[in-house]
């Protein structure tokens, strides 16, 4: 089984600029003062020592990513630069189809240019269909628009744009000063290269480069798990996922190999990870809950019980010293962000596998605007997933031949195992939810009885001249139900917190909604009888996987132990 790969972090470097220029070794020389130089000093400080330490002790791969469109000059002079540095890459984002884009470009070595930088980019970003538009003034505008959009989203992508700009205002829609203006807007650091010189443009700039992404990546690379756990791990899954009957008959040898190569060591890193984190997370939020309601009632048998003042206050005292302990630890591990954060990269590489073992890409990964604060392109689990399925070679797609074997496959080892996943899911929170409201119900009217026999009590309250033994039953009797009425509103409580840390009901709804939704789209790829259609719905699989893996993230980010 292949070692585990350290995930790289990349600055992402976006570049605009001119396409005729005069000077290109000037130029070429001033951008390569800006990747060695100027782009390490947008790093504010506290951001800079862990660049700093992360280097030194090569936990973490830091590479270059240059985000070009490819056009003449300005593009290709930076993505020539930048893949200059070791292990960079290029992310080519084209505006228009290859077919209509070649016509911008005048010459047969710019199109040979152009082709070989393109060859360089494993799976580049198409922003538009084709321009079937026979009005010449019109397919003008939609080339505009696409340049304008193809520079938007290199911005939207990137952590600093390196504009080769004279200076002057925009000729028209889509040039260089436009987009340099929307990546000012949008509070990018930009460095301008020009005339031998090479300066940041926007010094006091709001969205600076980050240590969020690369201190998250570095510690998924540093976790500490043997390469014995990882690779016992990887091959339990290679044991479901090719050992399953016909398997062996649909999955070629080749692609089981880079599906072990490529995939399973990562996913079994982020997989133990996230079941350790969430076993940690649950185990304190159980522990806090229950040692908050024995506290109560120690302090309860304090009070009601002179005689046991010293226990019961030193008891609640160590018990309240557990629970800072433990709600500090859970904290300061970051259990619970840990836990969904790997969760859902986990999920997304499982989904990857059985998308590489049909040949099919996964569609961009595309944040919904509600999660814009809780997860964002620049979130470590893309940039992490994003490194990790790059590692394959470009996915050919479904081979016709096969696409009817893998269609049984996949229906049956992925998506029927999602069924079950869920329906299982939604039994198991309905019957946790169910215990706890249960327990709740009990509680609730014992309290009220226990209230209504104290104050019964206290109207019958024996005279002191009544017998000694009489009285002091009296008294055991009061204090047992004082004792209760302290102790039970503090269980209840505690359920209360439990069923509000376990997320049961919402959990139990989700998978019983998702459940039906999965069985419609079985039905709907069993169907399926060409190629084609067959990996667009396994791409819509896909997609509906991601949308439920974000909204769970969504339902969890914000669950917290409460310690009140």
């Amino acid at each position: 089984m292949p070692s585990y790969e350290l995930v790289p972090y990349r600055v992402r470097i976006g570049v605009t600029g001119h396409r005729t220029l005069s000077d290109f070794g000037k130029i070429a020389q001033s951008v390569d003062e800006a990747l060695d130089k100027l782009l390490w000093s947008l790093f504010p400080r506290k951001a800079a020592k862990l660049l700093n330490r992360v280097r030194a002790e090569c936990t973490t791969p830091i590479q270059l990513n240059v985000l070009s469109a490819l056009a003449e000059g300005a593009d290709r002079i930076v993505a020539r630069a930048v893949l200059a540095r070791d292990g960079a890459t290029l992310q080519a984002v084209l505006p228009l189809v290859v077919e209509d884009y070649l016509q911008d470009f005048a010459t047969d070595e710019s199109k040979r240019e152009f082709a070989a930088l393109l060859a360089m980019c494993r799976l580049p970003v198409k922003l538009r269909t084709p321009l079937n538009c026979p009005d010449p003034a019109d397919q003008a505008n939609l080339r505009r628009d696409a340049y304008k959009q193809a520079g938007e989203y290199v911005v939207d992508h990137c952590d600093v744009l390196i504009a080769v700009w004279d200076g002057e205002p925009a000729r028209g829609r889509g040039g260089t000063a436009e987009t340099v203006q929307y990546a000012l807007d949008q509070g990018r650091p930009v460095i301008r290269v020009w005339d031998g010189i090479c300066a940041l443009l926007n010094p006091d700039c709001n969205n600076g480069l980050s240590s969020s992404a690369l201190e998250a990546i570095d510690r998924f690379n540093r976790q500490p798990i043997t390469e014995a756990q990882r690779t016992e791990y990887a091959r339990s899954l290679d044991g479901d996922l090719f050992h399953k009957a016909r398997a062996a008959d649909v999955i070629p040898v080749e692609t089981r190999a880079m599906v072990n190569r490529c995939l399973l060591p990562s996913y079994a890193q982020a997989s133990i990870v996230a079941k350790r984190s969430r076993d940690a997370f649950y185990r304190a939020g159980r522990n806090i809950y229950t040692l908050s309601a024995a506290a109560v009632g120690c302090a309860a048998l304090a009070v009601l019980f002179p005689g046991l003042a010293a226990v019961g206050f030193g008891v609640e005292l160590l018990l309240l010293l557990v629970i800072y302990f433990t709600l500090s630890q859970a904290r300061r591990r970051h259990a619970h962000q840990a836990w969904i954060e790997y969760r859902f990269l986990t999920e997304r590489i499982r989904s990857g596998i059985f998308l590489a073992i049909c040949g099919v890409e996964p569609r961009t990964i595309q944040v919904l605007p509600y999660m814009g604060h809780s997860q964002t392109v620049n979130d470590w689990t893309v940039r992490a997933f994003n490194e990790i399925w790059n590692r394959l070679p470009a996915q050919a797609g479904c081979v016709p031949s096969n696409c009817a074997a893998l269609n049984e496959y996949i229906r049956e080892t992925w998506v029927s195992e999602q069924i079950r996943f869920h329906e299982e899911k939604a039994q198991r929170e309905g019957k946790r939810r169910r215990w706890l409201a249960q327990a709740g119900a009990i509680v609730l009217p014992v309290t009220l009885a226990a209230a209504a026999l104290h104050l019964l009590l206290s109207i019958l309250a024996p005279e002191e001249s009544t017998a000694r033994a009489a009285l002091f039953m009296h008294q055991g009797v009061d204090r047992a139900l004082a004792f209760i009425a302290l102790l039970f509103p503090a269980i209840a409580a505690s359920l209360a917190g439990m069923e509000a840390h376990r997320e049961h009901l919402r959990l139990e709804k989700r998978s019983s909604n998702m459940a039906p939704q999965l069985e419609r789209l079985k039905l709907q790829m069993a169907s399926a009888t060409d190629a084609a259609r067959f990996e667009n719905l396994l791409q819509q699989f896909d997609e509906l996987m991601l949308h439920e893996a974000q909204d769970w993230l969504m339902l969890m980010r914000f669950v917290e132990i409460k310690a009140g």
